[in-house]
């Protein structure tokens, strides 16, 4: 039975009713996030590749790093079917998902010359990835949850541009005290951060009412479990039906075709800036963390304004058909110079196919099931970005880094297809 909190000294620093505490803690959320994706897709390949592992090693082992993604179709329904509400519906999953990631970061420490290991180190990565999952669904549906339809444009360009930031800071000063104080110094520090996140979150409530922490005081809110799914069969029936609508369908499309491509550039990029072009793993790692930088500012300054003039079809078919040039231009202009404008070009229009599919499929969720079918389209782009990373291999070998870039522009220009006849429809609560 819920009961309504009466308590006004336990009504500050409750999500659902300040605003820019909302977009605060989630900035440092996403932000939060980058940590673990610039370790394991940028700052982990490139040490792999500066001590000479083959682009066989490196795709195999983002390949095994990103496989957890598919975690996600479990853990969705997980969260939208399991809470303690006394502490808000998804803040446990939060926490429990932060402290993983933290945890993960410190058993790395332990691993001596982690490329005589691969294994162990692969192992690990898979670890960190698999935290992130919970970190993120949780993050995801909290979002969705309590930021009002007003509020998800600007909401969404903050979060992509914290999660960007977070990426590019940690990739860069990640790379800097590894090459200074070593591989040890660098994940017990990004354990440490990690750790300080989960104390914000200890410190807020989703609403008002509620426990910080179980032991504290506070009671479950009507509101947060009046649209939870009863069952799992619930949960499924719910996500099949909202599915079947067309706006819904092509999202899970889009998103297997921007996996796709972004698992193959993300696998190419230090075999190919590293391994081809006798860049140093550090000059590497600043270079994309530069990159993500200046996009993630891009994505908070200007993204919702592009959206909200263009609306998302426009924007995603635009900026993927442009991506899809871009590899083939490469292709004639191969080198140090045409490599780097290349990514440069990548990196700046990544940005908004990103941020606009992730509006796009929040607009598009149903209430009840945020979590599930959220969870379900970020993970059919999860798959294939693993398989992305895992083709570069064969894919390499049959026809060189050649073969490669129009691959990746097949994939964008999928996705451009795809996003051509899409129109929104209204999400229903259910």
């Amino acid at each position: 039975m819920f009961h309504a909190p009466a308590r006004p000294r336990m009504n500050g620093r409750a999500l659902s009713g300040n605003r820019r505490l909302r977009f605060a803690m989630f900035g440092v959320l996403y932000a939060a996030q980058g940590i673990p994706d610039a370790m394991v897709l940028i700052v982990f390949p490139a040490f792999l590749a500066a001590h000479g592992a083959s682009a066989s090693v490196i795709g195999a082992f983002l390949a095994a790093a990103m496989l957890p993604n598919a975690a996600k179709l479990i853990v969705g329904p997980l969260i939208d079917r399991i809470a303690f509400l006394p502490m808000g519906r998804r803040k446990p999953w939060l926490i429990a998902g932060q402290i993983g990631i933290a945890a993960s970061f410190a058993a790395l420490a332990w691993l001596d010359e982690p490329v005589k290991h691969v294994g162990l180190f692969t192992a690990g990565a898979f670890a960190i990835t698999l935290a992130t999952v919970f970190q993120d669904v949780a993050t995801d549906a909290t979002a969705m949850d309590l930021i009002p339809p007003g509020e998800q444009g600007r909401a969404n360009g903050i979060m992509w541009g914290a999660k960007t930031l977070g990426t590019a800071l940690a990739a860069s000063v990640g790379a800097w005290i590894m090459m200074a104080f070593g591989f040890a110094a660098m994940v017990t520090t990004a354990a440490i951060i990690l750790l300080a996140v989960v104390g914000l979150v200890t410190m807020v409530r989703e609403r008002p009412g509620e426990r910080l922490l179980p032991w504290t005081q506070g009671a479950a809110v009507i509101d947060a479990g009046a649209d939870r799914s009863g069952s799992w069969l619930a949960i499924l029936r719910l996500l099949l039906a909202a599915l079947r609508r067309p706006a819904a369908g092509r999202l899970v499309l889009l998103s297997l075709a921007i996996g796709l491509l972004v698992g193959m550039t993300g696998a190419l990029a230090p075999v190919l800036i590293v391994g081809q072009l006798d860049l140093t793993q550090a000059d590497y790692a600043q270079f994309r963390s530069m990159l993500k930088l200046v996009s993630g500012v891009g994505g908070m300054v200007v993204g919702s304004y592009v959206i909200d003039r263009m609306g998302h079809r426009r924007v995603l078919v635009a900026t993927l058909m442009a991506i899809a040039i871009a590899n083939l231009l490469l292709l004639a202009f191969m080198g140090q110079a045409g490599a780097i404008t290349y990514f440069v070009a990548y990196e700046m229009l990544l940005v908004f196919p990103f941020l606009t599919f992730f509006a796009a499929t929040m607009s598009q969720c149903s209430s009840a099931i945020a979590a599930t079918q959220f969870s379900f389209t970020m993970v059919c782009g999860n798959i294939t970005m693993s398989l992305g990373a895992a083709l570069m291999g064969p894919i390499m070998a049959a026809g060189g880094t050649g073969a490669m870039l129009i691959a990746i522009a097949g994939g964008a220009l999928v996705g451009a297809g795809v996003m051509r006849g899409w129109q929104p429809q209204p999400a229903r609560g259910d």
